[in-house]
């Protein structure tokens, strides 16, 4: 996303925001407002309604007793004979002056029909009109003395068409007024309610009468429901509803803040505030409202759009330009940013910061293809110096070569010296191998190219690579070689001491030996490894033979790590017996590989493979949980105080949590680390002296026993016996199995036996074979014994019937 769009959507953002907040908040005070008017509204309304309706109501009650005193009414009914004609005529002219009167009929004091004018389905029907028996639920005798008494009676009623109706009797009396002749009957419809709720009847207020239980007498146009329920009725008499006390109902499905208020003693109305209809209008406005801002808004935002990207984006648009002009190696790009803020300063960095890239660009080119301690040339321009001759000598049809030098025992000048001392005898060996190659006069009869004859370079660490060109006999590379080890093992002055040190070189030749610079380098550094074998300070030249080498010790490799996962090992298990009980004091757990096609692989051809390519942890790890696995199954069988012992590596040794990891899996097999003995050859506490010194401690405090193996082949010291805890030691076999010819190899023993008493150390003699050699070790107090001569090595499964074989027995 870019920053422009970025802008857009931060703008967006801020401007959508405010826009939010203005719409609730004018949603917010307009639904209020409307609200407020609303019950504004009714309050002043209302009041003037009810009048209103009671005026309706009235008017024709006082016309229809105007009329009883009209002489036509009262002859008819009384001794006066008047026709009905007349009257009906009478009732006619009547009922056009009261429009509202939609029936009109003169009943004797009986309630027998003396006379009527209806408007057309305006009347009651059926038996109605003909017998008038009853009037709200009053007979004949009981209505005379109603009327008699209050002159005028009402009630509600429900025309044909379903509409409420008013129906009123007007006593008809003598003139003195104490004998009821008969009575009029109207039936006045609401239209005259119904007239004053539409006039007064708004969007958001609605009206209505009712009867005292709760049917509607007239109604808004907007009013759904027929009936007003009896909860909404709740609390409708005089005393509470005389008041503005509206309350909340949902009726129809529509809220409504409703109030009740008594008209006369059979109706009320009814005023609401339609909450939905305030919310559709509310809603309304904000339809209008919310687009208007919108536009109002956007304006604001493009126009604060345009302000920023000409301020700011535009600026940074090109400091982005300088940016990419700096990748592209342009450190001093043209920046059109004079302003006084905070991009004039960025500019402003930016073109400090081009200058300090140009000089910082220098020395980076200068570290890519030098080496920053000897000033040679590099491996990366190595390698395309390498190609560029390639491609020279295949044009002139010549060889080349690709020399790989490394120094002899440097490791021992780091250690004894420092590394200060180490670095100044690789600059001084640069030095003096850069002057060698740069002569010229190594080989003769070379001619000038673009290219140079001889190239030098360090490779890294103590390692260095020369490039010979135009070479025309591999004798002339071999020459070179042999006079650069000469010139190597010249004596260095470091801190005013000399010091010398030996180098192994390696020689490849174009195109023999390879045809890119890759092959050619590896195949000068298996040369250059090839001459260390052969006792160091030498040169070799690369054979295929070498490749071959190579390469089976990486089909090795890959196979012995093919052979863990496919579980090809197994562990073998070598008793160690002691001379004076002959008895079984321990077993040696000895690796075996089992090829599925080459079956079973010696040790010594899998074990220096697997140490010199980290396999050595792989398979350690393995045979520490072999054999623990193994004590494990056999524990409850072993004779007490049997231990298994299991040799350990020096690469082993090396690692930081060794100790750990060995009382780990001990206790993760549940097995007491007592039945444990490691062997560790002299090599081993070489690599790491306070390393091994801190494993052995840990694992001796552990109840693990330490033995020395080989003692005597190796780098022996008898310091290693003082400080180092060590239990027993290990004369190899080389020395045991010249006992009986070899005087000096008895002397050896001897010394060592005598040795390991004093110190009390136990001994173990590794290649006992024949009677002979057992007899000489069990009278010179050596512990155990080891060899042929009691048994070779055992699998697992039959080192529990040794045990209790007669001939183990007879040991």
């Amino acid at each position: 996303m870019g920053l422009r769009t970025k802008l857009l959507v931060m703008l967006l953002g801020l401007l959508l925001f405010p826009l939010a907040v203005l719409s609730g908040g004018a949603y917010w005070y307009f639904e209020n407002k409307l609200q407020k008017e609303a019950l504004s509204y009714l309050n002043n309304i209302v009041g003037q309604l009810i009048l209103n309706a009671r005026t309706e109501l009235e008017r024709p009650r006082l016309a229809a007793e105007q009329l009883a005193v009209d002489p036509r009414m009262t002859g008819h009914l009384g001794d006066i004979r008047v026709s009905r004609a007349a009257v009906t005529d009478r009732l006619r002219a009547f009922q056009m002056l009261n429009p509202s009167i939609q029936h009109i009929s003169l009943h004797d004091h009986r309630g027998r029909l003396r006379a009527q004018q209806a408007l057309p389905g305006g009347g009651l029907s059926g038996s109605a009109l003909e017998d008038m028996r009853m009037f709200g639920g009053l007979y004949p005798d009981q209505l005379e003395q109603q009327l008699l008494n209050e002159g005028h009676l009402g009630e509600l009623v429900s025309l044909d068409d379903g509409s409420s109706a008013l129906r009123i009797a007007v006593a008809v009396t003598n003139r003195a007024g104490n004998q009821l002749l008969g009575y009029l009957l109207l039936t006045t419809s609401m239209g005259g309610l119904e007239k004053m709720i539409f006039e007064n009847d708004t969007r958001t207020t609605r009206f209505f009468f009712i009867d005292a239980q709760g049917a509607l007498l007239a109604k808004s146009e907007g009013i759904t429901f027929t009936v007003l329920p009896k909860s909404a009725l709740a609390g409708t008499n005089e005393e509470t509803s005389e008041g503005q006390r509206y309350s909340e109902v949902e009726l129809a499905g529509v809220s409504y803040l409703l109030n009740l208020r008594r008209v006369n003693d059979g109706i009320w109305l009814g005023s609401m505030i339609d909450l939905d209809a305030i919310t559709i209008s509310s809603l309304d406005f904000l339809y209008v409202l919310i687009p208007a801002t919108a536009v109002l808004f956007s304006v604001i935002g493009f126009v604060l759009y345009l302000r920023v990207a000409r301020d700011i984006i535009k600026p940074i648009d090109r400091l982005i330009d300088a940016t990419r002009d700096i990748s592209k190696g342009q450190f001093q790009p043209r920046i059109d940013i004079d302003s006084n803020d905070e991009l004039g300063e960025l500019a402003q960095a930016f073109r400090v910061m081009g200058v300090q890239l140009n000089d910082t660009n220098e020395k980076v080119m200068q570290l890519a293809f030098y080496d920053p301690l000897t000033r040679l040339p590099n491996r990366n321009t190595l390698k395309l110096t390498l190609k560029s001759m390639i491609e020279q000598a295949e044009r002139n049809k010549m060889l080349l070569a690709v020399l790989f030098i490394d120094l002899d025992d440097f490791k021992k000048v780091n250690d004894r010296l420092g590394h200060e001392a180490g670095d100044e005898l690789l600059v001084q060996i640069g030095q003096r191998l850069q002057k060698r190659l740069r002569g010229g006069d190594m080989i003769a009869g070379t001619s000038r190219d673009e290219l140079p004859e001889q190239v030098i370079s360090r490779r890294g660490g103590d390692e260095f690579n020369a490039l010979i060109n135009q070479v025309r006999h591999p004798r002339e590379a071999a020459l070179v070689a042999e006079r650069l080890i000469t010139d190597i093992n010249e004596p260095v002055m470091l801190g005013g001491s000399p010091v010398s040190v030996g180098a192994s070189v390696g020689v490849a030749l174009y195109p023999q030996d390879g045809k890119d610079p890759d092959t050619l380098l590896r195949h000068a550094d298996m040369a250059m490894y090839e001459a260390k074998n052969l006792g160091k300070n030498k040169y070799y030249l690369f054979t295929e033979a070498i490749n071959t080498q190579v390469h089976q010790r990486l089909e090795l490799e890959q196979n012995i790590a093919k052979g863990l996962v496919n579980n090809e090992f197994q562990l073998y298990y070598q008793p160690k017996v002691d001379l004076k009980t002959m008895r079984v004091a321990g077993f040696e757990a000895l690796i075996r590989w089992i090829d599925p096609e080459k079956g079973m692989i010696s040790p010594a051809e899998f074990i220096p493979v697997a140490e010199e390519s980290n396999l050595i942890h792989d398979l350690g790890r393995w045979v520490m949980a072999e054999a623990l696995h193994q004590l494990q199954l056999w524990e409850s069988e072993l004779p007490m105080g049997l231990r298994i012992a299991i040799n350990v590596s020096a690469r082993q040794m090396a690692q930081e949590n060794f100790a750990e990891q060995i009382i780990s899996l001990a206790q993760q097999f549940g097995v007491p680390l007592t039945r444990l003995e490691i062997e560790l050859t002299e090599t081993s506490i070489l690599t790491d002296e306070i390393l091994v010194k801190q494993h052995l401690y840990a694992l001796r405090t552990a109840g693990v026993k330490v033995s020395l193996d080989d003692f005597g082949t190796g780098y022996s010291s008898l310091t290693f016996l003082r400080n180092l805890p060590i239990d027993s030691v290990k004369i190899d076999r080389s020395f045991v199995m010249r006992l009986a010819q070899d005087s000096e190899s008895q002397a050896i023993v001897l010394s060592v036996l005598e040795l390991c008493d004093k110190l009390s150390l136990e001994t173990v003699a590794e290649g006992v074979e024949t009677p002979d050699q057992l007899t000489f070790l069990a009278a010179n107090d050596c512990t155990e014994g080891q060899g042929y001569l009691f048994a070779r090595p055992l699998p697992a499964d039959d080192v529990l019937k040794f045990l209790q074989a007669p001939e183990y027995l007879a040991l």
